[in-house]
């Protein structure tokens, strides 16, 4: 069921209540997908064929439209207007954070029925947790806390960046650029995974200082890096120890200091590397173009099985200011996302 969840949440949008999709113009009376969604928001039912070749975007459309909808304040007795109530609704209407939860799974000779229904214990539990953190006053007293800014990451300039791997673009695909969920680590995912093949060149994105380069790096088994996964399932997210010293493998961060944007400092990360280049070692100097090493698998799976499958560069830009740290593109939907990331790349 995990794995299946895992492939539905991957973008967000929006779709009817009740729809079927067809396959395509010359099979307009053969169903693709079958979308019922209650009254109440708070259970969606798939319908789909087998053999179908579907678009997984409409199945999370759909989620992420109904949790935008569900009836928090009915659901937890609150005033519409209550700061908690606010708090929860703006926490779960976006695609980081679906309130909905696999519960059923059907297949017959037909094709196969997902059903998702509203985590109302997860709902009641965040909005408890608000709750704590609004200080005790009157009624009259407590005021109406806003939504939660999303930072649009205007302040970046145009062609920051320099495409990492030479002639591989970013991909589109929205699984393998930020914010699309890795149920397998209980995370979310902070960069852009670019499709270059085993030992294809790294280059740094922009000039800058190395402040850490693993040329030491040992691969972990699979047993043990199993075992630290399900520590990461049981608290419910991805520690930093575990995601930045074992799942990114062989990486080098890149310092890029404070002068590209004004009170902002910005650093570079590129993961999962089969070489660093020998020069490349913490204080060194690099300028925007310097090879770093090649492309591997480091860090994954395969990489501890010694093989070349799976080979890509995982590659983050992270921007630290007074409000403390975050990856680039963080809380943003696919259209504002993939907007910015077609401004900040550039092929020179």
């Amino acid at each position: 069921m995990k794995k299946i969840f895992a492939l539905l949440v991957l973008v967000a949008g929006c779709v009817p209540t009740h729809s079927t999709v067809p396959m395509d113009e010359d099979m307009k009376s053969v169903p693709l997908l079958e979308i019922i969604t209650s009254s109440e928001k708070d259970s969606i039912t798939f319908h789909i064929p087998l053999g179908s070749d579907f678009d997984e975007k409409i199945l999370i459309n759909t989620l992420n439209m109904s949790a935008q909808e569900f009836d928090y304040e009915g659901l937890l007795q609150l005033d519409p207007e209550d700061s908690t109530a606010i708090l929860t609704k703006t926490y779960f209407s976006s695609v980081t954070h679906l309130p909905y939860k696999p519960a059923t799974l059907f297949t017959n000779d037909k094709g196969i029925s997902i059903h998702f229904v509203i985590d109302k214990d997860e709902i009641i539990s965040v909005a408890q947790n608000f709750k704590k953190k609004i200080p005790r006053k009157s009624p009259a007293s407590i005021p109406i806390v806003p939504p939660i800014e999303i930072d649009d990451f205007s302040y970046l300039p145009d062609n920051l960046l320099l495409e990492p791997c030479p002639g591989v673009s970013y991909p589109k695909i929205e699984n393998l650029i930020p914010n699309a969920p890795r149920t397998y680590r209980s995370g979310t995912h902070r960069g852009i995974d670019f499709p270059a093949p085993y030992g294809a060149p790294i280059r740094a994105t922009e000039d800058g200082v190395i402040i850490r380069a693993d040329h030491d790096y040992k691969e972990v088994t699979n047993e043990f890096r199993k075992s630290l996964l399900k520590k990461a399932a049981i608290i419910g997210r991805t520690p930093s120890d575990i995601f930045e010293h074992i799942l990114f493998g062989r990486t080098v961060f890149i310092d890029h200091g404070v002068n590209l944007v004004d009170g902002k400092r910005l650093i570079s990360i590129y993961a999962h590397m089969s070489e660093i280049e020998d020069e490349i070692n913490v204080g060194v100097n690099v300028k925007r173009g310097d090879t770093l090493g090649k492309v591997g698998n480091s860090g994954t799976s395969d990489g501890a099985l010694k093989n070349r499958k799976g080979a890509h560069l995982h590659f983050e830009l992270i921007i630290q200011d007074k409000e403390g740290e975050r990856y680039m593109g963080k809380g943003l939907n696919y259209k504002l996302l993939t907007s910015l990331l077609d401004r900040l790349f550039t092929t020179n």
